[in-house]
Parts: C-alpha cells; sequence; structure tokens
C-alpha cells in the first residue's frame, strides 16, 4: 500500500492545531512547526503525485488516494476516500505559502495568543480537508468546519463593529451551505450512485436528466457563489474584510474565497457538464455583473481595505468568467487566478493592515508621501497594486491574460467588455499610489516607523510567489495541468 501522506498530513496538521491551542505564550512557535511540516508533507505529496499520478479516470482525481470505510447502511455507503490532482495541489500549496505569512506576519499578536494562531492553523486545516475530500458527508465536514474558526477570528479579534460582521458572514455562508447540501445529496439518489463517493457520484450523474442537471447546478452555483462571492451575495464580504484583523482578512481572501471557487469546478461543472452547458449564459452574466461592480465600487472607496475588498470581487468575477468558458484552457486560468489572487489578496490586506498600525488610518485622502517616510511599505503596496492590475512579471499578468485569452477563442469580441473594466481596475490602483505614495507628506504621525522584521517577512514570502510565478508560470501550469478534467 502507498504511504499514506494525505492522512498524515490532516492528522499533523489536527495535533499542531490542538499543541498550538495549549501552548499559550509559545504558540507561534508552535504554530510555526507545524506549518513548516505542512509545507514539508506538501512537497512530498507532489513528489508521490508525480512520481504515480495514478489512471486518468474522467474527472475522478486518484493521485496519492485513500479509501476507507466509515458509514455502511443496507441502502447507503459513506467512506472516508480522499485523492489529489492538480487542481487540488495547486490550492493546497497556496494554502501553505499563505498559512506560513500569516503565522509570520501575526508574530507579535499578543491578545490570547494561542487561540489566535490555532484558529489560524484550524483555518489551514478546513481548506486541505475539503481540497481532498473525495466524499459529500467529508466534504461538507470540512466546508463547514472552516466557518468556525474565521467567525471567531473576525467576532473576537475584529474591529468595532466585529459582531456584526461576524454573524452577517456566518449566516450568508451558513445558508449557502445548507444549499450545497442539499444539492449534492440530490445530486447523489437521483442519479442513482448508491454511495457518497465522488467517483461513484460522477459515474452516475449522466442518469440524471437534462432539467434534473440543470436545476442542481442552479443550486451549486448559489451555495459556492456566495463564497465566491457573486453579485448580489456578495454584501457580507466588505463588512467581513472590514471588521477582520488582518490575519484573518488575509485567509479570508485567499483561502475561503478560492474554496467557492474549487467546489463550483470539482463538484459542478465536472460533474454536471449538461446542466453546466443550459446555464452558461447565467454564469456568464454573473461573471460579467460582477467584475463591473466590483471594479466601479472600488474606484469611489476612500478606505484602502475595503477598496481591496471590493477588488477582490472583481478578480473573483474574472475567475468566474474563465470558468464560463468551459474549456480546457478557462479552466486553467481558473485555477492560476485562484492562486494568483490568494497571494496578491493576501499581500494587499497586509499592507492595508500595517498602513492602519503605522499611521493610525487608512483613509486614502488623508495620507500622502508615504514613500519618503516608510519606503518598505510603500514598496510592498506598490508590488501588491502592480501585482493586481496585471503588470508583466508578476503573478497577475499569466492569469489574467490565459482567462481573456480562454474568453477570447470561446466568445469572441464579447471579451473588450471585461479588457475595458480592467482600465477601471487599473485606475483605483493607480489613483490610490499616487495619493497615497508620493507628493507632499500628509497625515503623518510624529513618531513613525517603517515595517517591523515579522512584518517584512511575512509580506516578503508573498512578494517571493507573486515574482515566482510571474517570471515562471510554467511551474504553476505544469501543476494545474496534471489535473483529469476534460481536455488536458
Amino acid at each position: 500500500m502507498a504511504f499514506p501522506i494525505i492522512s498524515v498530513t490532516l492528522a499533523s496538521l489536527a495535533v499542531g492545531t490542538v499543541v498550538t491551542f495549549a501552548s499559550g505564550r509559545y504558540a507561534r512557535w508552535a504554530a510555526l512547526v507545524t506549518t513548516l511540516v505542512f509545507l514539508l508533507e506538501i512537497g512530498v505529496m507532489m513528489m508521490l503525485f508525480f512520481a504515480a499520478p495514478g489512471p486518468l479516470i474522467g474527472a475522478v482525481p486518484t493521485g496519492d488516494a485513500e479509501s476507507y470505510a466509515w458509514i455502511s447502511l443496507s441502502w447507503l455507503h459513506i467512506n472516508y476516500s480522499v485523492a489529489v490532482d492538480g487542481l487540488s495541489l495547486a490550492l493546497i500549496l497556496l494554502t501553505g505559502i499563505l498559512q506560513l505569512a500569516t503565522v509570520v506576519y501575526s508574530w507579535t499578536e499578543s491578545k490570547r495568543p494561542g487561540p489566535w494562531f490555532g484558529l489560524l492553523l484550524l483555518t489551514g486545516l478546513g481548506s486541505v480537508g475539503v481540497f481532498v475530500s473525495m466524499d459529500i458527508l467529508l466534504f461538507f465536514l470540512f466546508w463547514e468546519a472552516v466557518l468556525v474558526p474565521m467567525f471567531f477570528i473576525i467576532g473576537y479579534w475584529g474591529g468595532p463593529r466585529r459582531r456584526y460582521a461576524a454573524i452577517k458572514f456566518f449566516i450568508y455562508t451558513h445558508v449557502a451551505s445548507v444549499v450545497v447540501l442539499v444539492g449534492l445529496l440530490v445530486m447523489a439518489f437521483y442519479s442513482g450512485a448508491g454511495s457518497f463517493d465522488y467517483a461513484a457520484i460522477y459515474a452516475a450523474a449522466p442518469n440524471l436528466s437534462v432539467v434534473q442537471q440543470s436545476l442542481v447546478f442552479v443550486a451549486l452555483l448559489f451555495g459556492f457563489g456566495v463564497k465566491f462571492p457573486i453579485v448580489p451575495f456578495h454584501t457580507w464580504l466588505p463588512d467581513a474584510h472590514v471588521e477582520a484583523p488582518t490575519g484573518g482578512s488575509v485567509l479570508l481572501a485567499g483561502l475561503l474565497l478560492k474554496l467557492g471557487g474549487y467546489g463550483l469546478i470539482r463538484w459542478a461543472v465536472l460533474v454536471l457538464p449538461s446542466g453546466f452547458l443550459h446555464m452558461d449564459p447565467l454564469v456568464y452574466f454573473i461573471a460579467f455583473v460582477s467584475i463591473a461592480w466590483g471594479s466601479v465600487v472600488a474606484l469611489s472607496q476612500r478606505d484602502l481595505k475595503r477598496m481591496v475588498a471590493y477588488s477582490s470581487i472583481n478578480h473573483m468575477g474574472i475567475v468566474l468568467l474563465a470558468i464560463a468558458v468551459d474549456s480546457s484552457l478557462g479552466l486553467m486560468a481558473a485555477v492560476f487566478l485562484m492562486f494568483a489572487h490568494g497571494v496578491v489578496s493576501g499581500l494587499l490586506f497586509m499592507v492595508s493592515g500595517s498602513v492602519h498600525h503605522t499611521y493610525g488610518t487608512r483613509d486614502i485622502a488623508s495620507l500622502g508621501g508615504l514613500a519618503a517616510v516608510t519606503p518598505v511599505l510603500a514598496t510592498m503596496i506598490m508590488i501588491g497594486s502592480l501585482a493586481s492590475l496585471g503588470l508583466p512579471a508578476l503573478i497577475g499578468f499569466p492569469a489574467e491574460f490565459s482567462a481573456f485569452l480562454a474568453t477570447w477563442v470561446a466568445i469572441g469580441y464579447w471579451v473588450l467588455i471585461p479588457l475595458g473594466i480592467l482600465v477601471v481596475t487599473a485606475a483605483f490602483y493607480l489613483w490610490m499610489m499616487q495619493r497615497m505614495l508620493f507628493g507632499p507628506t500628509k497625515g503623518i504621525p510624529l513618531k513613525v516607523h517603517d515595517l517591523p522584521l515579522a512584518e517584512r517577512i511575512g509580506m516578503g514570502i508573498l512578494v517571493a510567489a507573486i515574482v515566482l510565478f510571474g517570471i515562471l508560470p510554467a511551474l504553476l501550469v505544469n501543476l494545474i495541468t496534471q489535473s483529469p478534467i476534460r481536455g488536458f
């Protein structure tokens, strides 16, 4: 039997999380050791996957696969089934990078460090569980588990309206989760799969009529789309981001939004191709609206963190557009974009937090000349902003280029609509940099300091990923395309 690397990874994350909760003032060290072990395990997982990726069976992941009987009834079989492919491995790698950067950035956290670092690790554990689960019940348990740590991160360590933001986040995402569960159960029972296992459901899904596939797809689109988030179910996101502490915002934008994209691709697009085909115009419409709405509303923001939050809606709209084109290039671009947005938005939320810590405000109009006073912080702001607007040699460029190329191939000149909106995206980032970083100094406290070492290292980890995959995108593309999905 092959080495059960996935189960070992989940177990080590679980043990590390428990130890971190109990470590008190040493929690940061426990979290760091757990994260470094996690990154090592990701490396082993990739080595084993590329050494023996397994046979390609439709869209069923077979890499590093494990399956054990869990609950057996006369009419239902539930298994502990886990596996990986390029799609899940790319997002697991993103989880490891963001977890390391967040732990390091939060190194000086003094408000109950045990629960703080423990909840950060629990968020990572839940995310990895979602990416490897190949059974409906297991998938849903991890999916719901991610909501709990983020609720407490926002509700306890957040800003003045933290309780309102936390409750709103939980209600929106939990209602969506119920719809996801209902959609998955309907898909399993009505297809006659006889099991909650992904492979069985994938094989039985063609038994569903076109109408049934379409209805289930719409339910999953709503359920996964709320966490994406899609317009008009996005209103929880700006409140959650603004009130969340910096580490919470990094994981919220970098990981939790990606769960929606991953779930939509894995459990809806690949399993229900006929339903997806009939509902594709709806997906296009939502994608165009999300791209436009996110850009226009971001342009009107004065709060730096709220501007970045609305820009996330814009970028995830491009991810949805890449999914909508329903091609191998489009799906590759969607995963690449999710990875790129994860590291770039993580950096931008970190600089937003550091601006607030250093200058006591995030109001763009109240600050000026930061480059002359805090050059390292200003450099991080510029790198994050330029990567987000798609500057060549940074990760945003190959991700967005591949998405728009796939869109051009699929729908021709309609691609000019999102391309035109990119001008607005560039405008609000350039406007922000011009106001905050350059010109005469304004809003500078008497005693001001540049980024402390922990924040520099945390941001530096994300900058390294932004530059590495921007210059060498083939490293990530070659991983993503090791996915048994149509066209690869």
